[in-house]
């Protein structure tokens, strides 16, 4: 398995690399929309990384306050964002559990791909970890706000959960414990070509994933993601 925490805060332009690639439909975007207008809203965000949801949404938003708890991530973010003439969006470094930010200062609250690794760092406390990071980012929407989490149903898959997934008990959570509705949007990958996508894969999901992708000679990489909300 990756060391995921070593990757966000030492491998922060490679994993930028790999992400950009992702979702090349931008079913994701058009998922997002449909939940909630993004039009002249407040966007509170956690879990930023280099920027993928944060650079998604800033288009549309009125003011976006993204946070991550690698500054190294956040410098790429921070350099993507200038790059798109984003002035609406403040970064800064900060935990799940403790967001500077107001309460009920936010229309819409994210988080993308960063609550589902409780479940692999804190196999005995991750549904208490859980909950109470849901309960700080619901702590800064306005009356009416929503509140949406994005993880992962498998990568190199083309149902939710096919195989087996080590988030399912987490989906099981978020849907039945803590009354979030859920949909799966396809994130495909699509690599310009099959070198490409074995270099920006393998140091992230591995080698058996680059073995796949070399057996069937795809430049695709399917993937099935969870978005949920309330």
């Amino acid at each position: 398995m990756a060391d995921y925490q070593r990757i966000y805060d030492e491998r922060a332009e490679a994993y930028d690399a790999l992400v950009a690639r992702e979702d090349h439909a931008q079913n994701l975007l058009a998922a997002l929309r449909a939940i909630r207008p993004l039009e002249g809203i407040d966007v509170v965000e956690t879990g930023a990384g280099t920027g993928r949801v944060t650079r998604m949404v800033a288009p549309f938003a009125r003011s976006v306050r993204a946070f991550d708890r690698s500054a190294h991530m956040l410098d790429v973010a921070r350099s993507r964002l200038a790059a798109d003439g984003a002035r609406n969006v403040a970064l800064a470094v900060a935990s799940h559990a403790s967001l500077p930010v107001d309460d009920a200062s936010a229309d819409l609250a994210l988080e993308g791909w960063a609550f589902g690794h409780a479940v692999g760092w804190n196999p005995s406390g991750w549904v208490a970890e859980v909950e109470a990071h849901v309960r700080e980012l619901a702590r800064t929407l306005r009356p009416g706000g929503t509140l949406v989490l994005i993880e992962t149903q498998g990568t190199s898959v083309e149902e939710p959960f096919a195989g087996g997934h080590a988030l399912e008990p987490l989906h099981r959570h978020l849907v039945t414990a803590l009354g979030f509705a859920h949909r799966c949007v396809r994130t495909d990958y699509a690599f310009a070509s099959l070198d490409e996508a074995v270099e920006r894969v393998g140091f992230f999901f591995g080698d058996a994933m680059v073995a796949r992708l070399r057996a069937r000679g795809t430049t695709t990489l399917p993937e099935c993601t969870g978005v949920y909300w309330r």
